[in-house]
């Protein structure tokens, strides 16, 4: 039956199978803010009640409204243009295997979602920014239909359809929404190893042709951001089978590790040369040296903020816990306790990990959290209002955040969200006066410009500007213009434009004259 299609706002949309139908008293007994939310459901219901389409299309017309237009308006920012950096460095260079970012070797972690991004350029002709855009935003898409494909059978549309809106707009999740970096790629490619595995599970058998899929899946995600993030998978579906007592998948888990190990091993092995694996120790942050005051605080930092970034997850965990030790929820139990072992034991991994951590290394969690967002939707909206008020306000309130943004704050503001894309059409139009590559140095650190500047660029240290003999255009800093006129007093310099005032950037020619 359609999403919603003929029915009410009884006990077939929004409870449990064996919640009591609400009455009009359990109604007004709402505590207000359940009340606000509730009238908000129903009208929403009323409205889409006779619409007849599968559930699956409210999951797609919710990413639609919040990744576009926003995803065409959105200049480059935070680490998109490293992936596109990288992505440019395999199709326009060839550095596929190695990956180079304009022209500087960049081996601290396998970049599958910039060599997607290539692929894609190597089809349209070049790199730009929705070739990195687009698969980010089908990784996207993609878990939004697991968590609702995994939630369904357990309950009905609309809870389903709520579950993939906690993917969509947790706060982790929803500040990057329609940037693309590594981070939903690997989230979404793990989810997917826990999906083909829990559908099998469910079932009371995982074949082994459903474990080689998970293997696959796996070690795509170990080609995504190096094989420490795989904990989530690896403890949390381990954790669950030494509970369950499930020891037949022992065998199964063996074989995802390895596989994903060998994969990820022969890249490294592909690529090492000397001092890379003190690179690595410094890009797994074992390498920085922190005292034990500092690793506290980061830590202490890290779970407080997941507190935040988990929402609305962080709302229900804790009593999602409860429940199934309780084993109040008898029919869910065991997809709840997949899930939330999923999600928290590589957590805990993190919370003892030895050096520095980010709260952004915990995103695996927050698809799993969706689905217990998902099914405790569905089982507690009466028997526990006040609960699933809470958690629906924040999902309904950062999905209309998401949606004003992209439509309405971003049109009306277009300059201040495409800041990159305005100083890059700067160096655009000098370079077409100034043809060949552009140079930039260490003090241009926001490679989000770069990524609409066409090729060929190149990264340099001021010291090899001394050795050019044509002319060239570099973007570097007034104290490096200084240093270089000092250094080569037959260079003729001339600032083309001022690209930014902190670092105080131009857009410089460079004349060598003999």
């Amino acid at each position: 039956m359609d999403f919603l299609q003929h029915h009410s706002l009884s006990h077939d949309v929004v409870c449990s199978r064996s919640s009591p139908k609400p009455s009009l008293s359990q109604v007004e007994n709402l505590s207000p803010i359940t009340q606000v939310v509730w009238t908000w459901f129903v009208e929403l219901v009323r409205r889409i009640q006779s619409i007849s389409v599968p559930g699956w299309t409210w999951v797609v017309l919710l990413w639609v409204l919040m990744a576009f237009p926003a995803a065409s308006l959105r200049g480059a920012h935070y680490e998109e243009g490293t992936v596109i950096a990288l992505a440019r460095g395999a199709f326009e260079d060839g550095h596929w295997l190695e990956p180079h970012l304009y022209g500087s070797r960049f081996v601290e972690r396998p970049v599958l979602l910039s060599w997607i991004a290539a692929v894609l350029g190597s089809i349209t002709g070049s790199v730009g920014i929705w070739s990195a855009r687009l698969p980010h935003l089908a990784f996207l898409l993609a878990g939004g239909l697991m968590v609702y494909n995994l939630v369904l059978p357990y309950t009905r549309k609309a809870p389903a359809v709520f579950g993939a809106l906690c993917w969509f707009a947790s706060p982790m999740v929803a500040q990057k929404f329609v940037t693309a970096e590594p981070d939903v790629t690997l989230s979404v490619l793990m989810f997917g190893g826990f999906y083909v595995w829990w559908r099998g599970e469910s079932k009371g058998r995982v074949s082994l042709l459903r474990w080689i899929s998970v293997s696959l899946l796996i070690s795509a995600a170990a080609l995504t951001k190096g094989p420490q993030p795989l904990a989530f998978f690896s403890l949390g579906v381990g954790a669950y089978i030494f509970l369950a007592r499930r020891w037949v998948n022992l065998a199964g888990l063996a074989l995802v590790n390895v596989c994903a190990a060998l994969c990820a091993g022969s890249w490294y092995w592909a690529v090492m040369s000397p001092g890379d694996i003190q690179g690595w120790l410094a890009h797994s942050r074992l390498a920085e040296g922190m005292t034990a005051f500092q690793w506290t605080k980061d830590h202490l930092d890290f779970a407080a903020s997941l507190i935040v970034e988990w929402l609305p997850g962080s709302i229900l965990l804790i009593p999602a816990i409860v429940a199934i030790m309780r084993k109040d929820l008898p029919s869910d139990r065991h997809l709840l306790l997949a899930a939330v072992l999923y999600a928290t034991v590589g957590t805990l991994a993190l919370l003892a990990w030895p050096g520095g951590i980010a709260t952004r290394y915990a995103m695996p969690a927050n698809i799993a959290l969706a689905v217990i967002g998902g099914v405790l939707f569905d089982r507690w909206w009466f028997s526990r209002d006040w609960l699933m008020a809470a958690a629906n306000t924040v999902v309904f309130g950062l999905s209309t955040a998401l949606i004003i943004l992209g439509w309405i704050i971003i049109p009306l503001k277009p300059d201040t969200f495409a800041e990159s894309k305005i100083k890059a059409d700067v160096i655009s139009a000098v370079k077409l006066m100034v043809p060949g590559t552009l140079y930039v140095t260490e003090s241009m650190t926001s490679l989000n410009v770069l990524a609409y500047v066409p090729a060929p660029i190149l990264r340099v240290s001021p010291s090899e500007l001394k050795s050019l003999i044509r002319p060239a255009l570099a973007v570097i800093t007034n104290k490096e213009i200084s240093e270089l006129a000092g250094a080569r007093p037959n260079y003729i310099m001339i600032k083309h434009a001022k690209l930014s005032s902190t670092p105080e950037l131009f857009v410089t020619e460079i004349l060598p004259k003999n």
